[in-house]
């Protein structure tokens, strides 16, 4: 099998796996804590925090929701007093949200939990393996990265080209 599919097949793979064990993770924090979010409203927390603030289309394109479920999970967010609306100063027509206090503590408490739970499951392999999960974890990132990178290039070319062709 060609490399470069065998890479895609196994990113579809580890994307599929990930998105498993997270969706049962989180479910399980959800039916247990006396937090009622869900896991969409936890993911949507994470996101914000590691983009510091986004614009809601953003939010929306990553958690892959339509526009008009986010403004509801936002709306949701707001009212748990997790998240707040600011003015973009470059665009005032745009809005970011970012997280409160509230929402950052909640987003250290997810994480803490995942940790826990992660220790256990990791509880049985050694040193060696764990250290060889970390490194290739820092080359999958690098990796995932650099397709990031090429991909919008790819993309906008794509979107240049059909522009050029329909005039």
């Amino acid at each position: 099998m060609d490399k470069k599919k065998q890479m895609v097949e196994l990113h579809l793979e580890i994307d599929y796996l990930k998105r498993k064990m997270e969706s049962n993770l989180v479910g399980q924090f959800v039916e247990k804590d006396d937090i009622c979010l869900n896991k969409t409203a936890n993911m949507a927390i994470h996101f914000i925090k590691r983009e510091g603030e986004v614009m809601p289309s953003n939010l929306a394109k990553y958690l892959e929701i339509k526009k008009s479920s986010a403004t509801s999970l936002i709306y949701s967010l707001e009212a748990e007093g997790l998240v707040y609306r600011n003015d973009d100063p470059s665009d005032r027509r745009k809005t970011l949200l970012g997280l409160t206090e509230k929402g950052l503590e909640r987003s250290e408490y997810m994480l803490d939990k995942m940790c826990s739970v992660a220790s256990e499951c990791m509880s049985d392999l050694s040193d060696e393996d764990i250290d060889e999960a970390l490194n290739a974890q820092k080359v999958l990132i690098k990796f995932h990265k650099h397709m990031h990178s090429h991909a919008l290039l790819i993309l906008e070319k794509i979107a240049r080209e059909k522009r050029s062709d329909n005039n």
